[in-house]
C-alpha cells in the first residue's frame, strides 16, 4: 500500500506541475491579448538601445555574489537584469554609471517588477565581495555584484559583448579598461540587447517599462 500510495503522490505532483506551467501559458497569452505583454521587440534605437532578433545565450559561470556566496546563472533568472562591466576603484565611468542607474530605479513605476542591476568586476585581484558590496550597496537595494576567478569573469563579460583588459601605465600602476554599456539579460537568463552610452536616467526607465510588456523568444 506504501508504495502504491507514492507512486499515487508522485503522479499527483507531476500533474500539478503540468497545470501550473498550463496556466502560466494562458495567463502570459491573456496578457497579450490585453495589451499587457507584447511579443513584437520594441523598437528603442531613439533610446540608443538594441535588441537582438533572437536572445542569446549566456555560457554557465561560477563565481561569487557581494555576500561572498557562490553564484551562476541562476543568479540572472527569473527578474531582468540590467548588466554593468566595471569595479570598485573606477575614477569616473563606473561611479557616473552607478549613479544613473540609481536615478532610473527611482524613476520606475512601482507597479512594476523591480529589475536587478548587476556590476561585473573587472578587477577581481581588488575586488574583493566585502568591497563589492560596500559598493554597490551604496546605489541601492537592488544592486548586486559578482567577482571572482579573472577569465570566468572574461568569459561573462565577453557572451554580455562587453570586454576588459588590464595595463601597467608609464609609473607601473594597473589600469582597468572595459566597455561602458548595459547589457540586458531577461528573466529566462539571456542576453537579449544593450544600452549604449550615454546613458540617460530617464531613457534607462522608459526602456526597462518597455522590456516588461515584452514577451522575448525563448531561445
Amino acid at each position: 500500500m506504501s508504495r502504491r500510495r507514492n507512486i499515487i503522490i508522485t503522479v499527483a505532483i507531476l500533474f500539478a506541475l503540468a497545470f501550473g506551467v498550463m496556466a502560466l501559458a494562458i495567463y502570459q497569452q491573456w496578457r497579450v491579448s490585453q495589451g499587457e505583454l507584447v511579443t513584437q521587440a520594441p523598437d528603442l534605437s531613439e533610446q540608443n538601445a538594441y535588441l537582438y532578433d533572437e536572445p542569446r545565450g549566456i555560457r554557465e559561470f561560477s563565481l561569487l555574489d557581494e555576500q561572498g556566496r557562490p553564484t551562476d546563472n541562476a543568479l540572472l533568472e527569473g527578474h531582468w537584469t540590467i548588466a554593468f562591466v566595471g569595479f570598485t576603484t573606477c575614477p569616473d565611468i563606473c561611479p557616473a554609471t552607478m549613479a544613473t542607474l540609481s536615478q532610473a530605479a527611482d524613476r520606475i513605476s512601482e507597479e512594476l517588477p523591480d529589475p536587478q542591476f548587476l556590476l561585473i568586476s573587472a578587477d577581481p585581484e581588488r575586488d574583493t565581495p566585502e568591497r563589492i558590496n560596500n559598493y554597490v550597496t551604496f546605489f541601492g537595494d537592488g544592486f548586486r555584484g559578482v567577482t571572482g576567478d579573472y577569465e570566468v569573469l572574461e568569459r561573462f563579460a565577453r557572451d554580455l559583448n562587453a570586454v576588459f583588459m588590464h595595463r601597467e601605465d608609464e609609473n607601473g600602476e594597473v589600469i582597468v579598461d572595459h566597455s561602458s554599456h548595459l547589457a540586458l539579460i531577461s528573466p529566462q537568463g539571456h542576453f537579449v540587447g544593450l544600452i549604449q552610452p550615454p546613458h540617460n536616467a530617464e531613457a534607462i526607465a522608459g526602456i526597462y517599462e518597455q522590456l516588461v510588456r515584452w514577451q522575448p523568444p525563448k531561445g
